[in-house]
């Protein structure tokens, strides 16, 4: 079966097109196509995995270990989807917004090497060879720089910079990773090194090639301490790669590590275990509390939602601590709701800097009175990043919760605790400015002429994000696919 190949072949084929377009519509359409067509085929690829079916491209046809396995399970096809769908829905969204805040002449090569990025992040979920992954992670990743920095302000480039110099150390610290784990295990692919590590378990070589892979992950997922990156990035690049960003880069980095620390290495290998997973626990609760504390203080809705960011990776990387089925379900579906609740958040941010050229907090004030739907929509998004019922946020803060009792993990029930608490805080002060600001700035938006929302693309697929959020709180079909997906995982 083509269909793996055709995930990343297709945005490859299609970036190249772009590049050649010298018209804004044909590059975005051509955009667009792409990612209809990818999300349509891993559609069809999460059906058949769906019905336990297990698909397997060899690039080649060279079987493993001599060649590149790709290996298409239940686990990547979820993901698969919703980094697809993701994509879709950021293009869609963009065509305005892009055609204001990209000049004309680099427009056509902003959307090659965002398809050029997507390429690279479709690879790394349908690869089996742990090399492969790297060389994946490289495409997305240089891609990603150059996109940052087409920011409108000079910080873009500053913060492209840092991007770059963080993402090259994450990148060195697993090719070394990977060195080392195939000294040991004569092997790339994954199955087969899921084999041969069983009896390498003590050795002292794997387990620093573990620790490198580790810390490369934690690199590029943003863990706490090391997020910076993820904050300025997001904070300064152009509207719809901070919408794209949020709702796949670090994603795709989760699912890098539940694939690896959950299926080649099992749940008994020695990184879930003390004293590296009490490491682990600080690290992830510290990014719920100081990630929720700097949204907190944050004077840019941008900086506000990548904080918050780095605070919703920390509850992710605290259930896959818990090394147990119940929290390894609540990371993957927080990974799957988070993804289209920040996405959908920033799409705000993106209408609010397509209005006002600035995304500061402060032009959030009286927003209730000129862009009554948009903030409507705000708020409904809000509520889900609380946690509120009936919002997919709260489906997953309950299993959390229950996932955090069942382990007895009371330290970690505390911080929870406090996180959701400050994230209300966070989310009411966007709140309390949208419907209660009063300003001089926002007296002067409600002055006859200046009452109008934003272009209907971008409010449709705002109001569609946010339905959607409903939708998933109330309707438990996500719910039982997320249970299967755990269930053909080792434990």
């Amino acid at each position: 079966m083509q269909l793996p190949i055709l995930q990343v072949i297709i945005p490859i084929i299609a970036s190249m097109f772009c590049s050649l377009a010298r018209e804004h519509k044909l590059s975005w359409f051509i955009s667009f196509t792409t990612t209809a067509a990818t999300f349509f085929i891993s559609l069809i690829l999460l059906m058949k995995t769906y019905n336990g079916e297990v698909v397997i491209y060899y690039l080649g046809d060279w079987a493993p270990t001599y060649g590149i396995e790709l290996r298409i399970d239940m686990l990547n096809s979820l993901v698969l989807t919703l980094v697809n769908f993701v994509a879709l829905i950021s293009v869609l969204y963009s065509f305005c917004v892009n055609k204001k805040e990209i000049s004309k002449n680099k427009i056509t090569d902003f959307y090659s090497l965002f398809l050029l990025c997507l390429s690279g992040l479709l690879g790394i979920l349908v690869t089996n060879d742990i090399f492969n992954l790297y060389v994946f992670l490289e495409i997305s990743s240089l891609s990603s720089y150059v996109l940052v920095s087409m920011g409108r302000d000079k910080k873009a480039l500053v913060a492209a910079l840092e991007y770059l110099i963080s993402g090259t150390i994450g990148a060195t610290f697993y090719l070394f990773g990977i060195g080392l784990l195939y000294s040991m295990t004569g092997t790339l692919n994954m199955s087969d090194m899921a084999e041969r590590i069983v009896p390498l378990y003590d050795n002292n070589i794997v387990k620093l090639g573990t620790l490198f892979v580790f810390v490369a992950l934690s690199t590029k997922m943003a863990l706490f301490p090391l997020g910076k990156w993820l904050v300025n990035s997001y904070s300064e690049a152009p509207s719809f790669i901070s919408i794209f960003f949020s709702g796949t880069v670090t994603k795709v980095m989760i699912y890098v590590f539940i694939r690896i620390f959950y299926t080649v290495f099992h749940q008994n290998f020695f990184l879930f275990k003390p004293p590296l997973n009490n490491v682990i626990v600080t690290l992830a609760l510290c990014a719920i509390v100081f990630g929720s504390i700097f949204a907190i203080t944050a004077k840019d809705m941008k900086r506000l939602l990548a904080n918050s960011s780095i605070s919703q990776i920390g509850y992710i990387i605290l259930m896959l601590s818990l090394n147990s089925k119940a929290g390894l379900f609540a990371a993957i579906l927080h990974t799957i709701n988070h993804s289209i609740i920040k996405t959908s958040l920033f799409m705000t941010a993106g209408c609010i800097s397509y209005k006002f050229d600035s995304t500061k907090v402060e032009n959030l004030s009286g927003l209730e009175k000129s862009m009554p739907y948009m903030t409507f929509a705000s708020t409904l998004l809000g509520l889900a990043l609380i946690g509120v019922p009936l919002t997919s946020g709260f489906i997953s803060k309950w299993y959390m919760m229950k996932a955090i009792i069942e382990s007895h993990a009371w330290v970690s029930l505390i911080v929870f605790t406090v996180g959701s608490f400050l994230a209300l805080i966070y989310v009411w002060q966007m709140v309390e400015k949208m419907y209660f600001g009063n300003d001089a700035t926002s007296r002067v938006r409600m002055m006859p002429g200046k009452a109008n929302e934003v272009p209907l693309p971008m409010l449709f697929c705002l109001f569609f994000m946010a339905i959607l959020t409903i939708v998933i709180g109330i309707y438990s079909n996500p719910i039982r696919l997320v249970g299967l997906v755990v269930e053909k995982l080792v434990f």
